[in-house]
């Protein structure tokens, strides 16, 4: 389902998040950091760039290796120029192929990651409805939005 490098990603992005939350801010901005590090660390696993749908340093092997190898251009003629009096055929023009830079996509198709985000988003939501109903989550919610955003 996933590879080696998706999971160190990952991994690397869940231990980032979690030292995050040791950091000496307030509550509201740990939370928020450690969202955003594991929102880029997911989209920096599952991203394919291109047609070829490579990983980000796949991509970027291609494209720096294709901008620094030389051409094999010819500035001189093999044939010999036609003469001023006969009018010069009109000639093919070669179709270049070009490369595709495709938008970015993130890989959730191939790796079935909607089925797992979607049980575990469920399961973080009834979480959070029974901390809110029965654990008294509402008040801890209020008493940390209190003293993080200083309301009088």
């Amino acid at each position: 389902m996933f590879n080696d490098r998706d999971l160190s990603i990952l991994g690397a992005g869940a231990v980032a998040a979690i030292l995050c939350l040791m950091l000496p801010w307030t509550f509201a901005v740990k939370v928020a950091v450690a969202v955003g590090i594991l929102v880029i660390a997911m989209a920096l696993a599952f991203a394919r760039m291109g047609a070829d749908r490579l990983t980000l340093e796949q991509y970027l092997k291609r494209q720096i290796i294709f901008r620094f190898q030389p051409r094999k251009y010819s500035y001189f003629q093999r044939e010999k120029a036609p003469a001023r009096d006969v009018p010069v055929a009109v000639t093919q023009r070669q179709s270049g192929v070009r490369p595709s830079l495709g938008p970015l996509t993130l890989d959730f198709n191939e790796k079935g990651l909607y089925w797992l985000m979607t049980l575990w988003m469920i399961v973080i939501s009834v979480y959070v409805l029974y901390w809110a109903h029965f654990l008294g989550g509402l008040d801890q919610a209020a008493f940390w939005i209190k003293h993080s955003f200083k309301f009088q």
